[in-house]
């Protein structure tokens, strides 16, 4: 995949500069027929990543479709719900009533253990402050907000269809141009002087956004890729502004590393969905149909079962070294990672599987997951 670089002659709001920038259903242990549910998960949620955003309906039958699908096979195979000894707090609504009802995405960072931000599909923002949930409150950044990243609790950067806004602590900037608009984008912000960010387009055959930002302006990356639904760039993580990745659907991975992107020598396994990166140059990724695979040396490792999930829907993951990550699935069950052992899954999410969840790890003992039903627990 041939890469290239374009500086945008775009400044960045004055903002910018000079500031400091990083169910009751349980989980679903699928055996025996595992294999076709997490097959038929993956189709299903490729179909669930060309609907354009809004479209709540889609969202639900999809959704409803791997929850049905995940629940025949727990039944046939005496699947049952494991525990857990993490402690997390009840799960509350953090979102409006609107967004429970309709289920929109949410976006949730976590710089520290006593700080938090999270954004959602309608144009909200909400702060996650020493464990109580602000209200939520509108973000002008033209509809939709994709994603968010802090470094800390004095640099945010939220982006959305192609324009970016920058949190200083107190206000968010004015809205600017950072890539190609109607793509929906992921960001990744190690420092206040660079962030990576990856925009999937809802169209085939338009190829993925790869963006940089310095701390002034965003310089975008053209690839090769052929913008067909697998090969659309999903996630991003960078631990430091030398070190990031970036993967698509289909496996295939992107590594930064300060100057260029280049592609990993090895291809990952089918239906990336998400990748986190650790400061000592450590990644997990993991896939919709229940793997994990990790960076560590300079190659990334044969994908291997997460225990929790087992074929199905593993969703986002959180890395805080190269010896702990979490990860919680669309059942809404967190696992952890420590020392290359799972912990046993525990349901933070009751009532179903939803379409989309994610999680942030500050420290081993601190973790926030959303939902897109507008809800949030903490650990």
């Amino acid at each position: 995949m041939a890469i290239r670089s374009q500086a945008l002659s775009l400044s960045c709001h004055p903002l910018t500069v000079g500031l400091a920038l990083s169910p009751k259903l349980g989980c679903a242990d699928v055996v025996g027929d595992g294999g076709r549910i997490g097959r038929a998960m993956a189709q299903f949620l490729r179909s669930w990543l060309s609907i354009r955003r809004g479209d709540s309906v889609a969202r639900l039958g999809i959704a409803s479709f791997i929850m049905m699908s995940t629940m025949l096979s727990m039944f046939t195979s005496g699947a049952s719900a494991a525990t857990s000894l993490d402690k997390w707090s009840p799960a509350v609504l953090i979102g409006s009533k609107s967004s429970s009802a309709t289920q929109v995405n949410y976006s949730v960072t976590c710089p520290s253990s006593t700080f938090c931000v999270s954004v959602n599909g309608d144009g909200q923002v909400l702060y996650f402050r020493g464990g109580v949930w602000s209200s939520p409150q509108s973000l002008a950044l033209g509809g939709s907000i994709d994603s968010v990243s802090c470094s800390n609790k004095a640099f945010c950067v939220a982006v959305a269809a192609g324009k970016a806004a920058v949190y200083n602590g107190h206000v968010w900037s004015s809205a600017v141009p950072m890539g190609p608009a109607g793509d929906q984008y992921k960001v990744s912000c190690p420092t206040s002087t660079f962030c990576a960010a990856v925009g999937a387009n809802g169209i085939p055959g338009k190829p993925s956004a790869l963006v940089t930002f310095n701390g002034h302006s965003w310089t975008t990356y053209k690839t090769t890729s052929t913008g067909t639904l697998n090969d659309r760039l999903l996630s991003v993580s960078c631990s430091t502004p030398q070190f990031c990745m970036a993967t698509n659907f289909d496996g295939q991975i992107l590594a930064f590393n300060g100057t260029r992107w280049l592609p990993s020598h090895v291809s990952g396994p089918k239906s990336l969905i998400s990748v986190s990166c650790a400061a000592s140059r450590f990644c997990m990724a993991v896939t919709t149909t229940g793997d994990s695979t990790t960076f560590h040396g300079g190659s990334w490792s044969p994908p291997k079962p997460i225990p929790a999930f087992k074929n199905a829907g593993a969703y986002s993951v959180s890395c805080v070294s190269a010896a702990e990550c979490s990860v919680i699935g669309l059942s809404g069950a967190v696992t952890s990672w420590i020392s290359e052992r799972w912990s046993s899954p525990l349901t933070v999410f009751p009532g179903g599987y939803v379409a989309g969840v994610a999680i942030s790890c500050s420290t081993g003992s601190h973790c926030v997951v959303v939902n897109d039903r507008g809800m949030g627990a903490s650990r």
